[in-house]
C-alpha cells in the first residue's frame, strides 16, 4: 500500500480520512498491533470497509482470526450475513452468525527464493475462509478450487450491488 492508494480510497469512501496508514518499511510480518488491524487491498474489492460494524469485530473475536487471515470470499459471505439481517431488520450477531457458518482452514504453503535455495512458509493471509454449515440450506456452489480436465461450466447469481453490501459493513 501507498499513501496516494490509501488516499484514492478515502476519495472513494472505503475509508474514513485519516482512519489508515501506510506499513512501515521494516515490519515484513502482518501482524496487528493494539487496536489496529492488517488489511490486503484485494479485500476492499469484495466490499470491506472501515469502520466495521461492531457485530463483525465480535464475528472475528468468537473466531479467533483477524482480518488478514481471511479470503476476500470470506467478506462476501460476512457481508452477505449483514445485508440479511439488517434487511429483515434483525440484530446481526457473534451466534447468529457461527449458527450458519463455519470458520474453515485452508492450508497452504509460499515457496520463497533465498539465493539458490528455496524454503516453505506460511502464507500471511488467505488461509481462512467462512463456510456454509453443512446442516444449514445454501445456495449451490458454483465454483471449484481446482478444475478437472472435463469440459469447464458455471452458473451466476444475482447479489446485492456493491454499494449495497458496503453498506452493510458500515456502523
Amino acid at each position: 500500500m501507498t499513501q496516494a492508494m490509501i488516499q484514492d480510497m478515502e476519495r472513494r469512501g472505503i475509508l474514513e480520512v485519516g482512519f489508515a496508514q501506510v506499513p512501515p518499511l521494516r515490519e515484513t510480518l502482518a501482524k496487528p498491533h493494539p487496536d489496529k488491524v492488517v488489511v490486503f487491498r484485494d479485500f476492499f474489492a469484495t466490499g470491506l470497509c472501515f469502520p466495521l460494524d461492531a457485530a463483525v469485530v465480535e464475528i472475528f473475536t468468537l473466531f479467533g482470526i483477524f482480518l488478514h487471515q481471511m479470503t476476500p470470499t470470506s467478506f462476501l459471505r460476512l457481508s452477505l450475513y449483514m445485508w440479511l439481517t439488517k434487511t429483515c431488520k434483525l440484530k446481526p450477531s457473534p451466534v447468529g452468525f457461527a449458527c450458519l457458518f463455519r470458520c474453515h482452514y485452508q492450508p497452504k504453503v509460499v515457496v520463497v527464493p533465498n539465493g539458490d535455495e528455496t524454503s516453505e512458509a506460511e502464507p500471511q493471509f488467505g488461509v481462512y475462509t467462512f463456510a456454509f454449515r453443512s446442516t444449514v440450506p445454501s445456495p449451490m456452489v458454483a465454483y471449484r478450487n481446482k478444475w478437472g480436465t472435463g469440459p469447464r461450466c458455471g452458473s451466476t447469481t444475482r447479489s446485492p450491488s456493491m454499494s449495497q453490501r458496503r453498506a452493510t459493513l458500515w456502523r
